[in-house]
């Protein structure tokens, strides 16, 4: 049987994929443009040196995965190699479609002209349009008669993707299992990332006062970028009768930003955080589309619960890692 590839295997997502994967004694081989990983993921990756192999392709260029694939004849592929600057792809969907969506099809067509079994392709609940029912599970519409994925470009390249998914599946009989991640969080998150905690956590930490000028109402399923991860290597493993997309969330009750800052300030003591509870009009949309979310397809089908289901744990652990980062 041949490696694990994890594409984008470096970065936020798969980078922690990727560690959860070796812990395992998995066989991974990383897919990367070359560029070195952040310093934050270098520190979340530093035990794990020679652990894993590395492979340099751009998933926007298909004769370069053909060539990769060919070579290694991976048994499964997870895809997490992806644009998530939600807020730039909202105003350039030309961007969206060529590095998420093209990227995606691309790492299907490679799979399947490979003979790869089966392809994990992480999504968003950003494909969602404005809830029609809570909780929210895998059957609830991603199209509407008058609205589509709220997130604009971003939501409708993944949405897009995962119809492909599908479609592979109908032609080739290619596995492709869906992962729709919600406000992932944790040490090496990125600054673009709308749920903030980055923002909150990271300067309160360093002593610096932090002020957000608006979204203190909005609510979201805070998800630990751990627990992706461990249900990234039970999707990896699932059998065949199980479902096709999952959500990677805690299935609580939702927690707006005033909430998880209000948890950051007192994990920190002496922080000054605030943030306004003005809506943007991006704030707006994006409430439209978040509700709370079922995880029941995950717990009973591939028997996984999350660890950090409470924030107050989730931010702990973040801030603990960061602690020692700096430290390092």
């Amino acid at each position: 049987m041949g490696p694990i590839v994890v594409t984008g295997g470096l970065g936020f997502i798969g980078g922690y994929v990727t560690r959860a994967l070796v812990d395992l004694g998995r066989e991974v081989v990383v897919v990367t443009r070359g560029r070195p990983p952040t310093p934050d993921m270098q520190f979340a990756l530093r035990d794990y040196a020679g652990r894993y192999a590395s492979e340099i392709a751009s998933v926007e260029d298909l004769p370069q995965l053909l060539d990769v694939f060919g070579r290694l004849r991976p048994k499964t592929v997870v895809h997490a190699a992806s644009n998530v600057d939600v807020a730039d792809l909202y105003r350039h969907p030309f961007r969206a479609f060529q590095t998420n969506l093209v990227g995606t099809v691309n790492v299907f067509e490679a799979a399947r002209r490979t003979g790869v079994g089966r392809v994990v392709d992480f999504s968003s609940i950003g494909v969602l349009p404005p809830i029609q029912y809570q909780p929210i599970d895998a059957a609830h519409p991603i199209i509407l008669a008058r609205q589509g994925p709220g997130s604009g470009a971003y939501g409708a390249s993944k949405a897009a993707g995962e119809l492909f998914g599908f479609a592979y599946q109908q032609a080739s009989g290619l596995d492709v299992r869906i992962i729709r991640p919600s406000a992932v969080y944790g040490f090496g998150m990125q600054w673009h990332s709308a749920n903030y905690m980055k923002q909150f956590v990271e300067p309160a930490v360093r002593g610096e006062r932090v002020s957000v000028p608006s979204g203190g109402r909005l609510p979201r399923d805070y998800t630990h970028v751990l627990d992706v991860a461990t249900l990234t290597v039970r999707v990896v493993d699932c059998t065949l009768g199980a479902d096709r997309i999952f959500y990677a969330a805690t299935g609580q009750p939702l927690i707006t930003a005033a909430q998880a800052a209000k948890l950051v300030a007192e994990l920190v003591p002496g922080s000054s955080i605030e943030v306004a509870d003005a809506m943007t009009a991006e704030d707006e949309i994006e409430a439209s589309f978040r509700g709370v979310i079922s995880i029941e397809n995950a717990k009973a089908q591939l028997g996984w619960t999350p660890r950090y289901a409470s924030l107050r744990e989730g931010i702990s652990e973040y801030i603990a890692t960061y602690r020692a980062y700096l430290a390092a």
